[in-house]
Order: C-alpha cells, then structure tokens, then sequence
C-alpha cells in the first residue's frame, strides 16, 4: 500500500525543471531518435570465437541465457546438435540459414533481436559463403518491414543494427 512518504519519494525524482518526467513521443521523433554505428558501439566484439566452438554457437548460448521467449527456445534446441562446430555450421549452413528466416515475423517479436543477431554472426562464420544468402535475407528483411515491423522503432534498429554488422564483417570480402 502506497503511503504519503512513498508518494514524496516518488515525486523527488522528477529533478528536472516541469512537472511531467515521462513524455510521449510519436512515432516519427522515436524513429529519429534511432542511432546505429557499429563501429562505435558499446556491445565489445570477440576477435575469435571460443576454443573449439564458432561465433554462431556463442551468440546462440549468449541468447539463449538472455530470451526466454517460447519461439527462440524451440530454434535453440531444433539448432543446438548442428551448430557445435565450425565443419557442422559449414555443412549445414543452408539449413541454419532457412530456419532462421523462417522466424523474421512479427508474431515473434520477443525472438527477433536474437535471430538478427544470429544471423549476423553466421555471416561472420561463413564470410564469403555468406553472400549467396544475402538476396534472400534483403527480401526477408523488407517482408517483415512491411509486416508491421515499419511501426516499431525498436526492431528497425535490430535490423539496421544486424544489417550494419553483416556489411562490417563482410566488408573486406565485398570489394573486388
């Protein structure tokens, strides 16, 4: 129950000048207010994958410790036993690759900052072998914008972000 020095506690945290802390702001200012530069971020960036395993499987366990959600669980069990080695994600890239497409939906939501994270580390696996898959990822990545995905300023960034990091990871690969 909430009591008169709870309420005082809670109104001392507004320090700043006006009475309203939290403001809406429309879907335009929180798309402007969208910021991606990889080559700045905060997140570090492993130079090699652990001992043994590959970046893929890292960032699948990193997940899978970090979303709960129903639909990512059932992909890291369906993907564990054919990811645990770098010669297992190369011979069954095409496989990995369709299922991850596969859950670019909006009925999703919760799985899609993993599954465009894990798709930037497969392309960081793959490297080279990565770009016959980039037409399809494109496609995808437009079907869900156009899915819905358009009115969320937070999964536009996710796909910006995991675009963004595909390109750096392939960019020395990309120039003739």
């Amino acid at each position: 129950m909430a009591t008169a020095s709870h309420a005082a506690a809670v109104k001392s945290l507004n320090k700043l000048p006006g009475r309203r802390r939290f403001v809406f702001k429309t879907l335009s200012q929180r798309i402007e207010d969208i910021d991606i530069n990889v080559f700045r971020s905060l997140d570090k960036l492993k130079a090699e994958p652990s001992e043994g395993s590959s970046f893929f499987r890292d960032c699948l366990i990193e997940w899978r410790e970090l979303n709960t959600a129903e639909d990512f669980i059932s992909f890291y069990e369906e993907m564990m036993p054919i990811v645990q080695t770098l010669p297992l994600i190369l011979l069954h890239k095409e496989l990995i690759f369709s299922k991850l497409i596969s859950r670019l939906q909006m009925k999703a939501r919760l799985s899609l900052e993993p599954i465009l994270r894990l798709i930037a580390a497969l392309s960081r696996d793959l490297l080279e072998e990565f770009f016959p898959f980039l037409p399809r990822l494109a496609d995808s990545l437009v079907s869900l914008l156009e899915n819905g995905a358009d009115r969320e300023p937070e999964i536009i960034e996710q796909i910006f972000m995991s675009w963004s990091y595909i390109m750096m990871y392939l960019q020395k690969y990309l120039s003739p």
